[in-house]
């Protein structure tokens, strides 16, 4: 099938869409007025029922009605005529002349016996107590101890013994007793002329009938056959201070790696791994929200309703060439037809901190001691004289003899704050969510910050019995703010300078140089060692970030017949990416005024603009079927088509030397003017279809297949088909095993399928089959001496490349018991790709052009999972608590790489060993005499000496060479796990959630941890230790400026990056009722809130958070701050 790559302009299309969705918006405030009158019922009845004509009004006011059926037995006919009756009006109506009565209370209309007025007196005795009592008995007719029986509306309470029996005093003819016990359904019963009330409390299934989100559709979780995980965000998200949505899923599901690597605001989105490492590419998992694939970062934590991971093939193989890496389903929230307008507000404010940072000297004289105990080591002469080191040690001016630590004068405690309000509801017909939110925070690094603006609109509509339509708008503006040159820039400058004798600011206000200066000679008031000081880069000039997102859907369903469903939605969604970069000069200056510039510091103001425009749109329509035949035989299955496109432009312009500072724009720019600009598209179309088939829900079967199309590889290799079959048995079911009522639910299942991966722009582009011309400077020639455009072929290409393919198998089980307190959930699994593309080396003799993409890797993960929660079920004011713990392990290897014969290098890929191994040379211990290390280094170029570092020397040749490097540790976590506690009594909870990694290694020779970086740069503390003649340390080396040999890439420099730690906690008090009730709300709640505790780590790690990137050593990160926040949720 020939795919059709010409670009058409969607504009029209989507000016279309978003007119249809404003008149929805129009419609949604029509529907909120409305919403007012939503109680006026309408009647026509005549010799109806009484039972009947309650379930009427009940289903217009959504009022619900409490009475006992026997109650109800001598009642007379109801005969009544309304229109937009109020609901006491009709009540009256229908009471009229019956031998019952009515009381509201809340949402509930109670129906009760009618009393024959009597005098004063007697009507007194009416409102006196009457004691009841009786048993509650399960299902099976055996005693439940621990039921809490109340008076609703009152204070009176019991709460059954081990007998199951009870009593408590009631009102007399108008009380209602409530019976709860948690894994049942709440009863409610009117107080009748009988004393003894006997009640069978019925198991909740809802833990059963658990319906969770999978792809283009919802399946009962009992049912599934596949490897799928979920988070309630309503339950367990509530309240969190979460800025990215990507950050919410850390500890709380197997088999997904959740690393947040960066706290920069507006850039602090986590790194989602599902199943470990999948490819040598593009590792992210496929991300659909709302079914359509989008971005986490543009989406409001707060408007999420449920997150669900699907990790096998047999769950994700409907999406086909996408799902090689997982696919994370994020559902919005919605309305509910048939429900009250609900108003709520959630905020918080906090301030966040610096947690585990690098512990830097900052006492300038023992600094510069170190700094010409470095240089003798060398064999130089010392840097500092003597009377600058006394001069700083006797001095106490901060100005002229500074001990700057530039962690306090970078970092703060810096503000956040968050504010969401929505209202929903809904009617019969209409259902409605509309969400406004803001967010602003400041970075922990000064001049850092971002600001986010959300609206999200969902309406609904049901147009008859047989058709819904919808629609969603969502649109986020973000603005981030950072330095000219980025905060890694300022990071560099901390590392590599940032000296203790460097004064931040000087006593004008401007900002300090170094104040190591020579006090005598020739040199006398000039400095020892450049100016790096952070701060001018830190305050030079603004980089923003505008980011304007806008997404609108439109929806449609047809219900044909009671099993035949169609679905269709189009959805349309706009991204702006602006980037305005301006800059300006900053000197520093001594204490006696000489004026310096910062090392490196740029000499020219350059202005400019970078602007990336996205549009992506995708359309689908599915057909669905789902029918039981003779009651025990159940099918359901759903055939449909995809089509998506998405275009990318983007464009920089930029001018140098504006009249003056202070003008920013481009066109202020006087010369070197730079332009330049693109435009790539990509297009799919797909086919997909699944059937499943359980047999009276005990034994399960379902097969999935998809078709993609991508316009990414050529004719011959567009298409690529994705099969997936699983299989369940739920033992449970069994006869066999249905005296053991300990168990609700035993499952066994097994998958197979085959997915695949299209994601490869990063390393193949758009077009890799494609050859493209280049033309610019380089491919430029002269010709009579004027320089003449040319063009060249400057990639080869392998038109036959096609999919990466990944192969998954998945075994598991599944089981709760004790009436849903216990939950466990294990699998095994392994994911093998294929087909991995790989730029492999070509001779040079082709004449410099770079190699093409071909699919010949290969990788494979395997490893298992499980998670296990326990839930007390103590009663709503008792001390309740749970647990859950979570734990997945992963080993990868790649299994096809350059035959063997990749490179030697610190991230090594290569056959055999993990994805990104770290390689190098292995640490035995410090030399302790010259004679040591002659010895063991006999044939090297270079001798090392005492107080040098001591390497394998793997073949025993006296000499360090490429054959002595070995593996030394995976940089791919095995083991990943999460523990979430959960404590509650009365109105107070605290939950508590946990996270952490083991079995990584990290490479963390960064400029932080180097002792004077290479031409002068900070010392940490752990160097005071270092080896010298007096103390011969077996574990740090001498210290040495342009040090080397000491510096190879080796075991010395790896860490082991094992933590847990607290992720968050949170402790809230819920309002009491009565007072809630007297404020006329919904409910109130106060909270505070903990996120990101310090880490539990080994001894041996140096540096921040070890939530890290471990594919890198860790120096120029934005640290991940520690946030503590006070908050309240309002809902009226």
């Amino acid at each position: 099938m020939k795919i059709d790559l010409t670009y058409k302009p969607p504009s029209t299309l989507f000016r279309r869409l978003m007119k249809i969705l404003c008149l929805l918006l129009i419609l949604l405030t029509a529907q909120i007025t409305a919403s007012a009158y939503a109680q006026r019922i309408t009647l026509a009845e005549e010799n109806a029922s009484l039972e009947v004509v309650l379930k009427k009004i009940s289903k217009q006011s959504n009022y619900d009605f409490a009475f006992n059926s026997d109650m109800l037995k001598d009642v007379n006919p109801v005969n009544v005529k309304l229109t937009n009756a109020t609901l006491k009006e009709t009540l009256d109506a229908v009471f009229k002349d019956q031998p019952l009565t009515y009381l509201i209370t809340k949402n509930t209309v109670v129906v009760k016996k009618r009393v024959a007025k009597k005098t004063a007196t007697v009507m007194q005795e009416s409102t006196k107590q009457v004691v009841i009592s009786g048993i509650v008995k399960d299902s099976k007719g055996l005693p439940l101890p621990g039921v809490s029986v109340k008076v609703k509306g009152g204070t009176a309470g019991a709460v059954t013994g081990n007998d199951g029996k009870y009593s408590i005093s009631a009102p007399e003819d108008n009380g209602v007793l409530v019976f709860s016990f948690v894994g049942y359904t709440t009863q409610e019963i009117p107080v009748s002329t009988s004393k003894t009330i006997d009640v069978t409390l019925l198991e909740d299934t809802s833990a059963l009938q658990e319906v969770v989100v999978v792809g283009y559709g919802t399946q009962k979780k009992v049912n599934l056959t596949g490897a799928v995980s979920s988070v309630d965000f309503t339950k367990e998200m509530d309240n969190r201070p979460i800025t990215n949505a990507s950050q919410a899923l850390s500890g709380k599901v197997t088999g997904v790696w959740v690393s947040q690597n960066s706290g920069s605001p507006g850039s602090d989105g986590a790194t989602l791994r599902v199943r470990g490492f999948g490819t040598l590419n593009n590792t992210n998992p496929l991300i659909l929200i709302d079914g359509v694939e989008g971005n986490l970062n543009e989406l409001n934590p707060s408007d999420i309703a449920s997150m669900t991971v699907l990790k096998d093939a047999a769950s994700s193989a409907i999406y086909g060439s996408r799902a090689a890496n997982g696919v994370v389903l994020v559902t919005t929230k919605k309305g509910s037809y048939d429900s009250p307008s609900q108003l709520s507000y959630n905020g918080y404010y906090g301030v966040q901190k610096l947690g585990r940072r690098f512990d830097i000297i900052d006492n300038s004289a023992e600094f510069m001691g170190i700094w010409n105990k470095a240089v003798a080591n060398n064999g130089g002469d010392p840097l500092f004289p003597q009377e600058v080191i006394s001069a700083f040690e006797k001095g106490n001016d901060p100005f002229l003899y500074p001990n700057t630590n530039f962690f306090d004068e970078v970092f703060t405690a810096a503000p956040i704050q968050e504010h969401n309000v929505s209202v929903k509801g809904g009617s019969e017909r209409q259902n409605y969510y509309l969400s406004f939110n803001y967010m602003d925070q400041d970075g922990i690094i000064k001049e850092t910050d971002s600001k986010r603006f959300g609206l999200n609109l969902n309406l609904n509509s049901k147009v008859n019995k047989w058709m819904e339509i919808g629609g969603t708008v969502q649109a986020t503006r973000k603005i981030t703010e950072r330095p000219y040159d980025e905060i890694s820039r300022v990071m560099y400058l901390m590392q590599n300078g940032g000296y203790p004798f460097t004064a931040p600011y000087t006593r004008d206000g401007k900002f300090g140089a170094t104040q190591a200066l020579y006090l005598s000679g020739p040199n006398k008031g000039q400095p020892i060692v450049d100016t790096r000081n952070p701060l001018p880069d830190m305050y030079n000039g603004r980089t923003q970030y505008a980011n304007n997102f806008i997404k609108g859907s439109l929806n449609a369903t047809i219900k044909f017949t009671p099993e035949l469903t169609f679905k269709s939605l189009y959805s349309g969604q706009f991204n702006n990416n602006r980037k305005d970069r301006f800059n300006q000069l900053n000197y520093a200056y001594t204490d006696s005024g000489i004026k310096t510039s910062v090392l490196d510091y740029p000499s020219t103001i350059n202005n400019s603009r970078t602007n990336d425009e996205q549009f992506y749109w995708a359309f689908f329509n599915t057909l669905d079927f789902n029918k039981t035949f003779n009651e025990v035989h159940n099918v359901t299955a759903v055939v449909g088509m995809q089509v998506e496109e998405n275009q990318l432009k983007n464009m920089l312009s930029q001018r140098s030397g504006p009249p003056k500072e202070g003008l920013s724009e481009v066109d202020a720019g006087t010369f070197n003017p730079l332009a330049n600009g693109n435009t790539t598209e990509w297009r799919m179309q797909s086919y997909f279809g699944r059937v499943n088939y359980n047999f009276n829900e005990k034994y399960l079967l379902e097969a999935n297949l998809r078709a993609d199309a991508s316009s990414r590889f050529s004719a011959g290799n567009r298409w690529g088909f994705f099969p997936a079959f699983s299989a369940g048995w739920r033992l449970s079911e069994e006869g066999f095993l249905k005296d053991f009522k300990a168990i609700q639910n035993l499952k066994v299942r097994a998958s197979w399928g085959r997915l695949g991966n299209q994601n490869i722009n990063a390393i193949a582009g758009d077009y890799p089959y494609l050859l493209s011309l280049t033309q610019n400077y380089g491919s430029s020639y002269n010709l009579g001496g004027a320089l003449v455009p040319g063009a060249a072929i400057t990639a080869l290409v392998d038109r036959s490349i096609s999919w990466e393919t990944t192969e998954s198998t998945n075994l598991g089980v599944d089981f709760t018991m004790f009436s849903g307190k216990l939950n466990v959930e294990m699998d095994y699994f392994t994911k093998k790709t294929s087909d991995i593309l790989v730029r492999l080396p070509i001779p040079q003799i082709l004449g410099g052009v770079s190699a093409p993409v071909e699919n010949v890797g290969r990788m494979t993960n395997k490893g298992f999972e499980t998670s296990i929660s326990y839930q007390s079920r103590n009663g709503d004011d008792a001390f309740n608590y749970r647990v859950g713990g979570n734990l997945t392990y992963v080993t990868n290897e790649v299994t096809k790489f350059r035959g063997g014969k990749s490179p030697d290098q610190l991230y090594l890929i290569r056959e055999g060993y993990s994805f990104q191994s770290l390689y190098g040379f292995k640490f035995q211990g410090v030399y302790q005499t010259n004679e040591e290390a002659k010895q063991h280094m006999s044939n090297n170029a270079y001798t090392p000496t005492a107080g040098d570092l001591k390497y394998e020397d793997v073949n025993g040749d006296g000499r360090l060479d490429y054959q002595d490097k070995q593996s030394l540790g995976n940089t791919i976590p095995k083991f990943t796990f999460g523990l979430n506690l959960g404590f509650s009594y009365k109105n107070w909870n605290l939950d508590v959630v946990t996270t952490g990694a083991a079995g990584v290694n990290a490479f963390t020779k960064s400029r932080w941890a180097e002792p004077l970086g290479i031409s002068g740069g900070v010392i940490t503390e752990r160097w005071r230790d270092a080896w010298t003649p007096e103390n011969r340390s077996n574990t740090l080396p001498h210290i040495k400026v342009n040090d080397t040999w000491n510096r190879y890439e080796s075991s010395f420099w790896v860490s082991n990056l094992s933590y847990f730690k607290i992720k968050n906690i949170q402790l809230s008090y819920q309002l009491p009722k009565k007072l809630i009730n007297s404020l006329k709300m919904g409910g109130i709640s106060v909270y505070a809130n903990f996120q990101n505790l310090p880490a539990f780590v080994s001894g041996d790690y140096e540096g921040f958070d070890p939530e890290r990137n471990t594919f890198d050593d860790g120096g120029g990160l934005y640290p991940i701050p520690f946030i503590s926040t006070l908050g309240v949720n309002l809902q009226f």
